[in-house]
């Protein structure tokens, strides 16, 4: 796949309005953001009914010396740009590790790192690898499915819940609350942006819960951790509890997903990287779950504000306005990766900024999500080696999350 002038030519580069949630619903977004990428790399952008903005940094190397200036550019107040639009106000962020800056971020997050380990997550292997068989062991050859509702959203859901010790009862309850958090431009949906908001407090609240009965009974678990985290001396006040749950239940849960989705559709697309990762599934386990998650981009931006009045390359950029950084356009940067729009199992190196761009904030279940894609593609094809998408997939319409809603697959 290459860029195509007559399909740029579609719409005006001063028509190309990230902050446009229908903008990404479109087929050609890659060659509209190809094209500002290549002419505008640094950008300002309203909502079309709000009226507020932000700058766009586009480029690879833009986005990481963003990513990396923490003092200029904060992270507390919130990782998503939109999240205030509804609002007349700057809102800080949810207060947890996500939505801080050094120091706080870095005492935050090495509370919750202990979960997140190399050796904590090799323990974990053989769970992943139980669940993505019993999964797939569900279905025949010629069965056709809902790949999203009924393999890649069940994964992640049933790892993170394990981790967490949510119990298996409640973790329906626990994917409906996290899909109601990415939901709220989708009309389809039917979640507003409060609705979004309740799903999020309903799934800290259920944290809090679930620690205070993990203090008078601890287990095995990362909430039970949590529970014993302290802060100034003082145990893990109950909304820093909530915060670190919703955070890792949503996230853990939703951009492995669309991880997972968006391969399966990328292996349909191009069907000699199927066969090609059939021939050596192991050997290629590694650089295939990298290339899936480049090709994904599951977080299409994160969102920072500028603390200071700062200039950048000539723009003048003023305290309190927004920035975004797009990932959607970075891993896809020719200056980085060559033939970026090629869907390629064996990239190496491949440097995609879909786990972060450097810096405080890099994703720490990035190595548990591997392990996921890699499993769950594994048991897949294992079973069924001539899978494939036999209709469009239905995209989420989000600025935010390069989400599939549903997918046809057959089984073969």
């Amino acid at each position: 796949m290459t860029i195509s002038d007559d399909r740029a030519a579609r719409l005006a580069i001063d028509e190309i309005n990230l902050a446009d949630p229908d903008f990404w619903l479109r087929d050609d977004y890659h060659d509209a953001l190809t094209v500002l990428r290549d002419e505008r790399p640094i950008s300002w952008h309203e909502h079309p009914e709000s009226g507020k903005g932000f700058w766009a940094f586009l480029d690879h190397a833009d986005i990481a010396a963003v990513t990396q200036d923490w003092k200029n550019y904060s992270s507390k107040y919130g990782m998503r740009v939109h999240h205030d639009w509804g609002t007349g106000q700057l809102r800080p962020g949810t207060g947890v590790f996500i939505e801080m800056d050094p120091p706080e971020h870095t005492a935050n997050r090495k509370n919750v790192s202990v979960g997140f380990t190399p050796r904590q997550i090799r323990r974990m292997d053989e769970y992943i690898r139980a669940q993505a068989r019993r999964i797939v062991a569900r279905y025949s050859a010629g069965d056709e499915i809902d790949f999203v509702a009924e393999i890649s959203a069940d994964l992640p859901i049933q790892i993170v819940c394990d981790l967490m010790g949510v119990p298996d009862a409640d973790r329906p309850y626990m994917l409906e609350l996290s899909n109601k958090t990415v939901g709220d431009q989708d009309p389809e949906y039917g979640v507003s942006t409060d609705e979004g908001a309740h799903a999020t407090r309903a799934l800290r609240e259920y944290g809090v819960a679930l620690a205070a009965e993990r203090r008078a009974n601890p287990e095995e678990d990362l909430i039970s951790s949590i529970a014993r985290f302290e802060v100034g001396g003082e145990l893990c006040p109950p909304e820093m509890i909530g915060g670190y749950f919703a955070l890792l239940v949503a996230a853990g849960n939703e951009t492995t997903r669309t991880a997972i989705s968006h391969g399966m559709h990328a292996f349909t697309l191009f069907p000699e990287e199927r066969r090609r990762f059939l021939a050596d599934p192991v050997g290629l386990q590694h650089t295939a779950a990298e290339e899936i998650v480049r090709w994904a981009t599951p977080v299409r931006h994160m969102g920072r504000v500028l603390e200071h009045d700062y200039e950048y390359k000539g723009f003048q950029m003023r305290k309190w306005q927004k920035a975004a950084v797009w990932y959607a356009a970075s891993n896809r940067d020719p200056a980085v990766f060559e033939n970026p729009f090629r869907f390629d199992i064996g990239r190496d190196p491949n440097p995609h900024q879909s786990f972060g761009a450097g810096g405080p904030h890099f994703c720490m279940g990035a190595n548990l999500a591997r392990r996921e894609i890699w499993m769950l593609f594994q048991e897949l094809f294992a079973r069924f080696p001539e899978s494939e998408v036999v209709a469009e997939p239905v995209k989420l319409r989000s600025i935010h999350v390069n989400g599939i809603k549903s997918m046809k697959v057959v089984l073969r």
